[in-house]
């Protein structure tokens, strides 16, 4: 995953704009990039008409070492819907779906709100929260259900603290839920992305 640093404008409403639209960018990169990542692994799970008992199968490694932790239905367990209604913003679009993440946006609109879920196999939560050191305003540790990880915060000069990623650790494995607004009013971003990371936790299987 690439570390997106935005030198001298950590202030600037108009480089916060920029920020947002890289934040974005670099989730729906990381979804490919993880897809590809997983794919020895998952490659029998992309298509949604899978049962969870199929994708069990097909996410059994035979040779890969590391101990993963539990397997997560279609964009986390989450439903468009329930998106919508935790975020209160409509006409919100699933743009990106496979098997290790979505991505929703108002409109399909890369410049609006924007919402993930991102489900990362054997890949070091550590690197994903020194990555949030360098570009939010805080990062701090988080516990969900008996689950450990980070919550970093993005703070705009107009909006507030309208960002917030929660990033939680099975074993070898983490997933990540990226809430971000982009206009009042809206939510606490931080309550958003907590409940629906406690809801994937409790739909994982």
């Amino acid at each position: 995953m690439s570390v997106v640093t935005l030198r001298g404008c950590r202030y600037s409403a108009c480089c916060d704009k920029q920020q947002a639209r890289m934040t974005a960018t670099r989730k729906l990169a990381a979804l490919a990039i993880a897809a590809l990542a997983v794919s020895p692994v998952l490659g029998a799970c992309s298509s949604s008409s899978q049962t969870p008992a199929q994708s069990s199968q097909s996410a059994a490694p035979t040779t890969a070492e590391g101990k993963h932790g539990p397997l997560f239905s279609e964009c986390g367990g989450i439903t468009d819907q329930t998106v919508a209604e935790q975020t209160r913003v409509t006409g919100l679009v699933n743009t990106a779906k496979n098997s290790v993440g979505c991505q929703w946006l108002a409109g399909g609109g890369i410049l609006g709100p924007h919402f993930s879920f991102t489900w990362y196999r054997g890949s070091p939560i550590g690197r994903e929260r020194k990555t949030e050191e360098l570009s939010r305003t805080s990062v701090e540790d988080i516990n969900i259900e008996g689950h450990g990880g980070f919550i970093a915060v993005g703070t705009d000069p107009t909006l507030g603290d309208n960002l917030c990623e929660v990033g939680i650790q099975f074993d070898d494995d983490f997933i990540e839920w990226s809430v971000s607004f982009a206009e009042k009013p809206f939510p606490p971003a931080c309550d958003v992305a907590k409940e629906l990371t406690r809801q994937s936790i409790v739909n994982a299987k």
